[in-house]
């Protein structure tokens, strides 16, 4: 019995001085990270900021290239977990500059032909929901996954400056362009 005993009670006394460690530490008062991913707030790549204001909510901003131009956005957060860990929702607003003179091959109706197109500024709306995953012995710095919706607050985001028509396929090629839709992200921060 004794020796059912004594490794649980071990297991008990780890955990307890791991967990007291845990809550004696002080969170990083700033975030510095670097994100990428479909949708993402931060565009293709991009650094991103994420500033605590409370104990489970922080303000978040960043800047990126995306396939819309250059992209920059600001958000909201809410966690569950201490120091802006584990399961966390967000909301904010993304802004893209868009394109002037932008061409490539697309499907047609006189067939494959190079298309120009003026792709114009975009703004959406999203909500994500995220989990923090800490990295590093002090528990300072954190890997995330994020996944949510971007909604464009405004349709027909290009213009076609060529004499070619898109075919349905085009359409859909230029749709999956633009900014919006279904967000998967992931990404990195270092605390301060």
């Amino acid at each position: 019995m004794l020796k059912k005993l004594l490794p649980a009670l071990l297991c008990i006394m780890i955990c307890t001085s791991a967990s007291a460690q845990y809550h004696n530490m002080d969170c990083p008062k700033f975030y510095v990270g670097l994100s990428t991913g479909f949708n993402n707030q931060s565009g293709l790549i991009g650094p991103n900021f994420d500033i605590p204001l409370v104990k489970r909510l922080s303000f978040g901003f960043g800047v990126g290239r995306s396939s819309w131009g250059w992209k920059m956005y600001s958000e909201a957060r809410g966690y569950l977990g201490e120091c802006n860990r584990k399961l966390a929702v967000g909301a904010g607003m993304s802004y893209n500059t868009g394109i002037q003179n932008y061409s490539t091959v697309l499907p047609t109706t006189v067939g494959d032909a190079e298309v120009k197109f003026v792709c114009k500024p975009s703004l959406n709306a999203f909500a994500s929901v995220y989990y923090f995953f800490n990295i590093g012995h002090d528990w300072s710095h954190r890997f995330y996954l994020q996944t949510g919706y971007s909604y464009r607050l405004y349709d027909n985001l290009y213009t076609a400056e060529s004499k070619y028509t898109l075919t349905s396929e085009g359409e859909t090629v230029m749709r999956l362009l633009q900014p919006g839709g279904v967000i998967f992200a992931l990404g990195f921060s270092f605390g301060f």
